[in-house]
């Protein structure tokens, strides 16, 4: 053979125009339409699942006699769902006319700022949802007879509203915690869900580069 198989991909991925090896081109315009499809559906289908989880906090504890958390969570939820709908639309808005490295590169470009912009946003939401939690379990029921119980170990005259300051002290060292961390606890919660796919979104992008190269 004239040429190897290795330079004929080449060819035909860097001449995209020439169609030299049109095979090769259209293998990886299907392979990252795929990827970007199953990704975009991957979204949509979460968007959905928050809105129902939301739904589904709100009567879980209406029943369990914790309304006003329920409506607490639902309300934090409704800015990470508008986020993630206008996020979503920008990448429907990407344009496909292009050669099928320059869109999947765009659509890589536009994931990571969508990241980004996401991750601004759960720097506020597990603190403040942490929040809510803590205040309702002490404004619960069992969460006074665990203060009376801890007073009783631990008896104090410093008080805010009817909390001993040493629970208070916990508490803001806890969300401290949480806000520390909330970054790394929003890139957790990402690489479970869509990890397998960001991974074969950077190896069809390596392979693409290495072939330009």
């Amino acid at each position: 053979m004239s040429k190897s198989i290795e330079q004929m991909w080449k060819d035909g991925f860097v001449n995209e125009t020439q169609l030299t090896a049109p095979k090769i081109n259209d293998l990886y315009n299907r392979k990252s339409q795929n990827i970007v499809d199953k990704l975009q559906r991957m979204f949509a289908i979460n968007i959905k699942a928050i809105i129902g989880g939301s739904l589904v906090a709100l009567v879980m504890f209406s029943l369990i006699g914790a309304p006003f958390l329920g409506v607490y969570i639902c309300l934090l939820l409704v800015p990470l769902v508008l986020i993630a709908k206008r996020e979503l639309g920008k990448s429907y808005q990407l344009s496909k006319g292009l050669s099928s490295y320059d869109y999947i590169i765009n659509f890589n470009d536009w994931l990571q700022h969508s990241i980004a912009v996401y991750a601004g946003y759960y720097k506020y939401f597990y603190p403040l949802l942490f929040i809510g939690m803590a205040v309702q379990a002490v404004v619960s029921d069992a969460g006074g007879k665990i203060i009376g119980l801890m007073m009783d170990v631990w008896p104090t005259e410093f008080l805010l509203w009817g909390v001993p300051y040493y629970l208070l002290l916990i508490i803001v060292g806890l969300i401290l915690i949480v806000a520390r961390f909330s970054d790394a606890l929003y890139r957790l919660d990402l690489n479970i869900i869509y990890g397998r796919q960001f991974k074969k979104l950077e190896e069809l992008i390596a392979d693409m580069q290495e072939l330009r190269k």
